[in-house]
This record gives structure tokens, C-alpha cells and sequence, in this order.
């Protein structure tokens, strides 16, 4: 499955980048894999599914 032009530029606009099969954030320390949004296919769903794991990324590291 791959990431469409717009949804990778939904993901750079975040900080995230496409490595092979991943979807990297070096400054949070977020992996994941590339099908994990390229199954999301509305504009705001995804926007919205980044900005939680960013949310989430930065409560775990307070907490840590």
C-alpha cells in the first residue's frame, strides 16, 4: 500500500519522513509503518491521527 502525494504532504508538514516501508519522526522518536496511513484516506482523519500520536509522543515523554 502506498502514500498518496497529499498524505505524504500532510506528514512532512508535521515533521514525519518516508524511509523505505516507514514513517519516521527523528525528533520524537516516532516509527511506524507506512501502511499505517496510507490506510487513511480523508484529509482530516489523517491530520487528525498524526496530531494524536504527536499528542501522545509528548505525554509519554513527560511521564518518562
Amino acid at each position: 500500500m502506498n502514500v498518496t502525494d497529499e498524505q505524504m504532504a500532510i506528514l512532512e508538514k508535521f515533521g514525519f519522513r518516508i524511509e523505505g516501508e516507514q514513517v519516521k519522526h527523528f525528533k520524537m522518536g516516532i516509527v511506524r509503518e507506512k501502511e499505517e496511513f496510507a490506510r487513511i484516506s480523508s484529509r482530516e482523519e489523517l491530520q487528525e491521527y498524526v496530531k494524536q500520536l504527536l499528542r501522545n509522543q509528548c505525554l509519554w515523554k513527560r511521564q518518562n
